[in-house]
């Protein structure tokens, strides 16, 4: 870290304006991630105050405090979709961030179904072992949501439709709808890839399947399954930086 840099900076963030306390906190943190070899987002990427989005994201929890990338991302695939035909879908809610967040996208009534335990994770395979011992294993059980937690969540839109259950014994009631976008966040093997193969085919042209934790490290057993299924239809995954995987119809 330069020390005349440092002091110059120093200087402003205790005489200067706000914007110049912020340079400061900012310069120090890009100086000690680097020296941890990591990196901060560039501070003048316009996404991370977006107030389209961080409007949305309040709505769902005032108290947060900037947008986060996959939410970004989600919520401007689900926008660009809105023309298609088609409901939506998620497997894995979580408490109901992503599922706010697609149907704040859509603005309509259209249907939006949730699939999950509200149990947790379900049990890994021998797939869903990361590859270092420096990554840590999830645990079946983990990220648990009641239903009514999440539905309380979701209060504000009507045409949220619930499905508790392990993933895929809920599908056949949804097998003569057709989806524009599918969110898949449920992190191991097996309900990643049974998630993939019972929507894919019912997705209308254009539609597109999203994977929450393609590129988690923590991860591998849904980024496999997605692999393998999505080259199965004859299509490639495109992941993108914020970790997600992107396949579209």
């Amino acid at each position: 870290m330069q020390l005349s840099k440092l002091a110059r900076y120093g200087w402003r963030a205790v005489i200067g304006e706000q914007h110049e306390k912020r340079d400061f906190a900012f310069y120090v943190m890009t100086q000690l991630a680097k020296w941890l070899d990591m990196r901060i987002y560039n501070k003048h990427n316009s996404w991370q105050d977006d107030p389209e989005v961080l409007a949305v994201v309040r709505r769902f929890d005032p108290k947060y405090p900037r947008i986060r990338e996959r939410h970004f991302f989600l919520y401007n695939m689900a926008r660009s979709l809105r023309h298609l035909p088609g409901e939506t879908a998620e497997c894995g809610a979580l408490g109901g961030i992503s599922s706010h967040i697609i149907m704040a996208a859509f603005e309509d009534s259209r249907p939006h179904h949730i699939f999950d335990s509200f149990s947790g994770l379900s049990q890994p395979t021998e797939h869903d072992k990361p590859k270092t011992e420096s990554v840590r294993a999830l645990q079946a059980g983990e990220f648990a949501s009641p239903l009514e937690r999440t539905r309380q969540n979701l209060a504000a839109h009507p045409q949220a439709l619930f499905y508790q259950g392990w993933i895929p014994e809920r599908f056949a009631e949804v097998a003569d709808k057709q989806f524009c976008l599918v969110h898949i966040d449920v992190d191991f093997f097996e309900p990643t890839r049974d998630s993939f193969d019972f929507f894919f085919p019912r997705l209308v042209a254009g539609g597109a399947i999203v994977c929450d934790d393609y590129g988690q490290k923590t991860c591998p057993g849904a980024r496999k399954a997605l692999d393998e299924a999505a080259a199965r239809v004859g299509r490639k995954v495109i992941h993108v930086p914020t970790g997600q995987g992107l396949v579209l119809k």
